[in-house]
């Protein structure tokens, strides 16, 4: 089983999960044989991508932070907040709250997540998808920061907001494929100040919510914006959502660029640790997303090719591989499993598509 993205969607493909719409309701069922006609339903309701049935040899369970129905219908929550703000109407913050406890509930029973967390760019493509994802990626490491329930939900409703003040820049400016001139990206930054002015005026946002759109952007070093504000005076719960942001932003493709494999995303994470991100959390960040996440696949050192079956927690960067292709070329007709903490003659050079 792997991810495909609809443009990479062909008939014949089998469904190896089903499909959920915005509304939580089943686009396609497990088993399903794509066509065109499916394929264009699922490009109509917004869904990116499916998980698609591999070779036999490549199988592998991959496992689910949140799951895909859970996923779609928060996002579908999220639309409708930007959607509801943005014209000026009130939204119901219940629905917001069902959506991050949602989404704390599942992070939180699953025992594994902090160890086997897979690629979470499943839904990626849109600003309400980003949210969610940065959501996600926050509340695991809050709760690496031992935060309770009251502050993890204030961090899920301020995460899964944080972007809340781009609804004030033109949408042309925020997919523009070249770069930025300066005054764009003054807009552009922003964002900031404008969700701050909205969260903190909805009576329903928790204040510490509120501050978490504002000073996302903010830097250990002073140099983030919109106040240049240093380590010290930036919010735990900013400083999480910071370093969040950026990996999914990171990790995810955009009009102008394909994303980031999960390693060179934490490798940049890495280097930038103190200058952009609070060394600290980014740390936690790092700790808790496998780097070659199960059902990757990935060139090893000896020219082999496998794909990841399990992710060490003690090495995270040497997890078990299934042996699929010789150095020749030739595929294995009995694959064999590697565990790469015993195998210290072999590594990983790069994951593959």
């Amino acid at each position: 089983m792997k991810y495909v993205s609809n443009k990479e969607l062909q008939p014949g493909m089998c469904v190896a999960r089903p499909i959920y719409g915005e509304d939580g309701q089943v686009l396609l069922n497990s088993g399903v044989i794509l066509n065109e006609s499916y394929i264009a339903r699922l490009y109509s309701n917004g869904v990116p991508g499916a998980f698609i049935l591999t070779d036999h040899d490549e199988e592998v369970e991959i496992p689910e932070v949140v799951t895909q129905r859970t996923r779609q219908n928060v996002i579908g929550h999220v639309r409708n907040v930007f959607e509801s703000i943005e014209l000026g109407k009130t939204f119901d913050m219940g629905y917001l709250t069902d959506s991050v406890t949602a989404i704390i509930d599942e992070v939180t029973a699953n025992p594994n997540v902090l160890i086997n967390l897979t690629d979470i760019r499943t839904f990626d493509g849109t600003i309400f998808a980003h949210c969610v994802n940065v959501c996600i990626l926050s509340i695991i490491i809050g709760i690496k920061c031992s935060l309770n329930e009251l502050e993890l939900r204030e961090l899920a409703i301020g995460s899964i907001l944080h972007d809340i003040g781009k609804i004030c820049i033109p949408t042309q400016i925020l997919q523009k494929q070249g770069p930025l001139t300066q005054n764009e990206f003054d807009l552009v930054k922003k964002h900031t100040v404008n969700g701050w002015n909205i969260l903190r005026n909805n009576h329903g946002i928790p204040l510490l919510s509120a501050h978490i759109a504002y000073q996302h952007h903010e830097q250990p070093n002073g140099k983030g914006y919109p106040r240049e504000l240093l380590d010290e005076q930036i919010y735990l719960f900013a400083k999480i959502v910071a370093v969040a942001d950026a990996y999914d932003a990171m990790t995810s493709a955009r009009v102008y660029r394909q994303g980031m494999m999960p390693f060179q995303a934490l490798r940049v994470i890495r280097q930038l640790r103190e200058i952009q991100f609070n060394a600290a959390v980014a740390d936690l960040l790092i700790s808790s997303v496998a780097p070659y996440p199960i059902g990757a696949r990935v060139l090893l050192s000896n020219a082999e090719i496998g794909v990841v079956v399990d992710v060490n927690a003690a090495e995270r960067e040497r997890p078990v591989v299934r042996l699929l292709f010789r150095a020749d070329g030739s595929k294995y007709q009995l694959p064999r499993e590697v565990n790469l903490m015993n195998e210290h003659s072999l590594r990983i050079i790069r994951s593959l598509p």
